[in-house]
């Protein structure tokens, strides 16, 4: 059961600096392809410059404000799916009585997700993902484990 009247809401977006900063090496990329391709390295100059056609098209969605994770008294609302250039490409919003479980995945997304596996993903590229995490833990305490220190905690023995 969720926490109501809670009064915390937020947003939470992928640093715009570190999208600039990869589309800053794009044209470097697109030189040294081309300098490959024109010294006969066809093969080379070819991924080279798909590294840089790819890249730029896999960090453009940063730029928009569908990667952005937006909570507030209701619920969360976020990328629904975890992969680069597709994280934007759906949005999902949960209540917080929706959300039943915390978790990762092997390319570092945080996601949280409802009853039927259906998720809203964050990565730590999103300023404020902190905040957004806080909020978590007070609308939704059940979701974590005991606190250090507290009551439950199992003290280790030598």
């Amino acid at each position: 059961m969720a926490n109501r009247g809670v009064g915390m809401t937020g947003r939470s977006t992928i640093d715009r600096r570190m999208v600039w900063a990869a589309l800053a090496a794009v044209p470097l990329l697109i030189f040294v392809g081309a300098m490959a391709a024109c010294e006969g390295s066809l093969v080379v100059g070819g991924l080279v410059l798909a590294l840089a056609v790819f890249g730029a098209f896999g960090v453009l969605p940063g730029l928009s404000s569908r990667l952005d994770l937006v909570w507030d008294d209701d619920g969360v609302a976020g990328p629904s799916q975890a992969w680069g250039p597709y994280m934007g490409l759906g949005r999902r919003r949960l209540g917080w009585d929706e959300i039943v479980a915390i978790g990762g995945t092997w390319a570092d997304y945080a996601f949280v997700s409802d009853s039927d596996g259906r998720c809203i993903y964050w990565t730590e590229l999103h300023r404020g993902h902190q905040r957004f995490f806080g909020a978590l833990r007070r609308r939704r305490p059940d979701l974590f484990g005991p606190s250090e220190g507290g009551a439950e905690t199992v003290a280790e023995s030598d």
